[in-house]
């Protein structure tokens, strides 16, 4: 294919004129009326979602969610060098957050379902994947803009960044006063903004709206070095975050690796269950075994747990023969016992004048 042929196919042509674009942009930073009305229903359903654990609910609520307008705003305002529009999408950016913030605490504390879920923990730690996705989200949204169909692109890039879960993990964590929840909530919440911001930013200069809105932005290689910083600052955590993550997958998967291998060796044996576990920068699994410990030899647990003496497992077994038989002898005992009691309070009354 001719180099001209391949430029043409992944050329980005603007579909709407710049001052539509910049229009679009202004008026989707605005939070008041209309988008402050939807932002706190699209809270409220959202932290109904991970109340309960409804993924539909979670998804419904990002889809209405107007939260992406001045994150956009900001990040083009820097482009087009507009003091005033990025003015506009500080303090717009500040009512979003504030009032997503009481929304989520509002309803978290009304509500009597106070008990943190998967969904809710699941927003606690923002990773490097999700700065991944936030910066390509960021890129895909803002060629949305330029389209004639942007609401869909918009509408899809809300849904794949998730701005709106991890403010309410934060309003969560204010309500319950549990402020784990709160700052990897709103740490979550801070890197989809900045990333997103920053792949919208690097589009638009280099779709070359800078060259049409000439405004006048001092110090511009000193607000660079900030966002440098910032982007340095938000990118370390997430790191050490996926680092975390990867090492407890992998420990997950080499114990789960060492239990097949356990079953496979010795298919007499029954697990029922195991958890895995770290205690002292030692690995552990502890193994529950439908068998009675009657039933397994020694030599059978020492060779399965020389197949991997990293791990120390920990064995527990169902009771044995003779002590159900024991236990049952027991009850019957005791309930014969509770019988004879009976009749001879019944004999004492019929006997006594």
């Amino acid at each position: 294919m001719p180099l001209q042929q391949l430029k043409e196919l992944w050329q980005l042509p603007k579909e709407e004129h710049e001052s539509d674009t910049y229009r679009e942009i202004q008026e989707g930073i605005v939070f008041k009326g209309h988008n402050l009305w939807l932002l706190s229903a699209a809270m409220v359903i959202a932290c109904i979602g991970l109340n309960a654990g409804n993924s539909a609910a979670i998804v419904g609520a990002m889809l209405i969610s107007p939260l992406m307008g001045p994150v956009i705003g900001f990040a083009f305002g820097i482009s087009i060098q507009s003091r005033s529009m990025m003015r506009l999408s500080v303090r717009n950016w500040l009512v979003m957050v504030s009032t997503s913030l009481l929304a989520s605490s509002l309803f978290f504390v009304v509500t009597p379902f106070h008990y943190s879920t998967n969904e809710l923990r699941s927003f606690t730690e923002g990773t490097i994947f999700d700065v991944m996705l936030a910066f390509v989200g960021g890129i895909a949204g803002f060629i949305g803009i330029i389209r004639k169909e942007a609401v869909k692109v918009i509408a899809g890039v809300a849904v794949a960044t998730a701005c709106i879960p991890p403010l309410c993990t934060a309003g969560y964590g204010i309500a319950t006063l549990q402020w784990r929840f709160f700052l990897g909530g709103f740490y979550f919440f801070l890197i989809n903004c900045f990333f997103i911001g920053l792949g919208t930013w690097l589009t638009s200069t280099l779709l070359g709206y800078a060259h049409f809105y000439k405004g006048h932005l001092p110090n511009r290689r000193k607000l660079s070095g900030w966002m440098t910083l910032i982007g340095v600052a938000l990118l370390v955590p997430s790191i050490w975050l996926a680092f975390l993550k990867w090492t407890s997958q992998r420990f997950e998967y080499r114990v789960n690796t060492y239990v097949e291998n356990i079953q496979a060796a010795f298919p007499d044996l029954v697990i029922v269950r195991h958890k895995a576990f770290r205690q002292n920068d030692e690995q552990f699994v502890d193994i529950s075994l439908l068998n009675d410990s009657s039933d397994v030899a020694g030599t059978v647990l020492d060779a399965a747990n020389s197949m991997d003496s990293s791990i120390h497992v920990i064995w527990h077994f169902a009771p044995d023969k003779a002590s159900r038989e024991a236990a049952k002898l027991r009850q019957e005992m005791k309930r014969m016992d509770s019988v004879l009691r009976r009749q001879d309070s019944l004999l004492r009354n019929i006997q006594s004048p």
